[in-house]
């Protein structure tokens, strides 16, 4: 049965064109739902009323029996189109509420729905239905760490800003905030990622993937220090002094400046473990030969050391 089909059918009753058959399936609908007391008359309008009949037809149709399954539409057509029952249009016309966390100051760990487990890093976002349909959809804006939940029958779906991540159960990190290139590494298991120009990509376990010019750019790392910063801890691995900069304002909530561009290009390793803000910075100006300039307490700027040439 079609779309046009349906109208017909649940046009048939308001124009008096029932046939017994029909007639008394109706009244015996309606004989029940007073006794229930279950029916409340709304106003819907049509654009309503003919979303709300598709969605009981594509619910119905399912129905392997074809005499049962007529019986069920014409009912249901008649509940949409006279009764609006009020259930049934919280079901079919009300959307699933979402669910929005924004970490602004502390890490943040998340229990989702399904036993998966999210922690959210500062200045993050995680955006994701208070139930799961048939895939576990989720939106993330920043960085967090996942521990998915194995469920072959639902895949877990990541969405950020330039692409989309998809895995049954696995643990991975993504680095996504808005404004810079998305970065997903690969504890356990297997991530496919696709772009939103369309490159797609296979990682698995302790490979890293950097999302730059439009294609990925795959790379072997110990992964677990890519989640250090869920223990308050800082890896640098051969990073540039803009990424670190980066890193340094979302984790200690200040603006750090650079006074020549081309420092931010200069590559730099090292571990802090819970270090202060200051000792990290001291102990770049040293190596780099840097000269560290507090404009306020949380702005901060970055220049070449002269003294020294």
């Amino acid at each position: 049965m079609n779309k046009e089909q349906f109208k017909i059918i649940a046009k048939k009753y308001s124009e008096n064109q029932c046939n017994d058959q029909e007639k008394s399936i109706v009244e015996a609908f309606f004989s029940e739902m007073q006794k229930k007391q279950s029916a409340d008359a709304v106003l819907l309008s049509n654009k309503k009323k003919e979303k709300i009949s598709l969605a009981v037809y594509a619910q119905t149709i399912k129905s392997s029996k074809p005499f049962f399954r007529l019986r069920i539409i014409q009912v249901a057509a008649i509940a949409v189109l006279f009764l609006g029952i009020s259930f049934l249009i919280k079901q079919l016309a009300t959307p699933k509420e979402i669910i929005q966390i924004t970490n602004s100051e502390e890490k943040k760990e998340v229990f989702l729905q399904d036993g998966s487990i999210v922690v959210l890093n500062k200045n993050s976002t995680l955006s994701y239905p208070e139930e799961f349909g048939n895939t576990r959809s989720i939106k993330l804006t920043g960085e967090a760490y996942f521990k998915v939940k194995s469920n072959p029958k639902k895949p877990f779906i990541v969405t950020m800003h330039d692409m989309r991540l998809k895995v049954l159960g696995t643990s991975f990190n993504i680095n996504s905030y808005s404004k810079n290139p998305t970065k997903v590494s690969v504890l356990t298991g297997i991530v496919d990622l696709k772009s939103n120009s369309g490159e797609s990509v296979i990682l698995t376990k302790n490979q890293h993937a950097d999302f730059t010019d439009s294609s990925f750019r795959i790379t072997r790392v110990e992964s677990v220090e890519k989640i250090a910063w869920t223990k308050n801890n800082i890896v640098l691995e051969q990073t540039t002094l803009g990424e670190t900069a980066k890193i340094l304002e979302n984790n200690y909530n200040v603006t750090i400046d650079f006074e020549d561009k081309e420092l931010e290009k200069l590559i730099i390793s090292g571990k802090f473990n819970e270090e202060k803000l200051e000792n990290i910075l001291a102990s770049i100006a040293f190596v780099k030969k840097l000269k560290i300039d507090y404009l306020t307490k949380n702005q901060i700027i970055i220049r070449r050391d002269t003294t020294n040439y």
